[in-house]
């Protein structure tokens, strides 16, 4: 199958550093690739696949805002969009596959050809798209009535676990209030336990007003900033604690702890509860206190079985799997 993948415009695909969704998009493209599948990415510059990338040349990721704070934090689509008409041809791909934002060329020619769009975000009130794709099944549901979903997966040969944990918890994610950093900083403050926080700060004012004032208050908690690469974070680390405080649809970094032998403590939001078995894998906690008890029971969780969780559900050919049923259903003339 010939295939168009249009990933995202304010990272590199994979990216350096943060971006999640690029490293989903990039993984995505490359078991498509071994697969047997002709691929086109289409994605920043700097981005790389090993099919054909189009690198549009108007966006450069080392000056992109990590999120959206902000109206003028929205980067305009228009640029890709105009790669795009110079470049899709009905007669070079048999589907476009669009991960963007806007989706300006699906939505503005829908008639071209095939396409399906996936989305990673909590849907704004007005959002519509057609034959759309989102991450978990209550995402989906978020989004309307008809919305598929599909889980991402990893590429778990690039994954190495360790059974033998150290006594630290870690915190992986942007420095933001969503994320919620303070709840597992006032958990592990209460129970003395360590906790190292790792991640972008994109908050500056949650930074300095709720993490600053509790690190300097707390001896056994540690900021040790954006890292690159997690896989060994997380196989060191007794469990990985995720709060979002906030709808977050399939945050990637606990299918990257699982892979990694690793638990999961997690705030029960959005899409966080299909991935974590709760008493299996980790537990889903509800607030500080559930944090707390999770924290101190976490040695009731076996690495190996949170290896084998993710092996079974999240691989990557599992996720490639089902986005190819997805085509062909589109290709067949269904749409939703």
């Amino acid at each position: 199958m010939r295939i168009a993948v249009i990933s995202i415009v304010y990272h590199s695909t994979p990216p350096r550093g943060y971006g999640g969704i690029e490293r989903v998009v990039y993984t995505f493209v490359e078991q498509l690739i071994k697969e047997g599948h002709d691929v086109t990415l289409f994605a920043t510059s700097g981005s790389y696949c090993s099919g054909k990338t189009i690198a549009i040349e108007a966006y450069d990721p080392t000056i992109a805002p990590s999120g959206w704070r902000r109206k003028s934090d929205i980067i305009s689509e228009e640029a890709l969009y105009l790669s795009l008409c110079s470049h899709l041809d009905s007669k070079r791909f048999d589907i476009i596959h669009d991960w963007s934002f806007q989706n300006l060329f699906v939505l503005r020619h829908p008639e071209k050809m095939p396409f399906i769009i996936s989305t990673c975000i909590p849907p704004a009130p007005d959002y519509r798209r057609p034959n759309l794709v989102a991450c978990s099944r209550a995402h989906a549901a978020l989004c309307g009535p008809y919305t598929k979903y599909v889980h991402y997966g990893l590429d778990l040969k690039d994954w190495d676990y360790s059974l033998l944990k150290q006594n630290h918890f870690i915190h992986l994610a942007k420095i933001a209030r969503f994320k919620g950093q303070h709840l597992a900083m006032l958990a592990a403050r209460k129970i003395k336990a360590d906790l190292r926080l790792a991640g972008i700060i994109e908050n500056q004012f949650y930074f300095y007003t709720m993490i600053k004032p509790l690190l300097l208050l707390s001896s056994n908690i540690r900021y040790i900033g954006e890292i690159q690469g997690t896989n060994q974070h997380l196989k060191d680390a007794r469990a990985l604690i995720q709060t979002p405080q906030s709808f977050d649809p399939f945050p990637l970094v606990i299918l990257e702890a699982l892979a990694s032998g690793t638990p999961v403590i997690g705030i029960d939001q959005g899409g966080v509860a299909e991935q974590i078995e709760n008493g299996v894998t980790g537990f889903l906690c509800k607030n500080i206190t559930d944090l707390m008890d999770a924290m101190q029971r976490i040695r009731e969780i076996r690495p190996q079985d949170c290896r084998d969780y993710v092996c079974e559900h999240f691989s990557i050919q599992r996720m490639v799997r089902n986005y190819i049923q997805l085509y062909q259903r589109v290709l067949d003339g269904e749409n939703w």
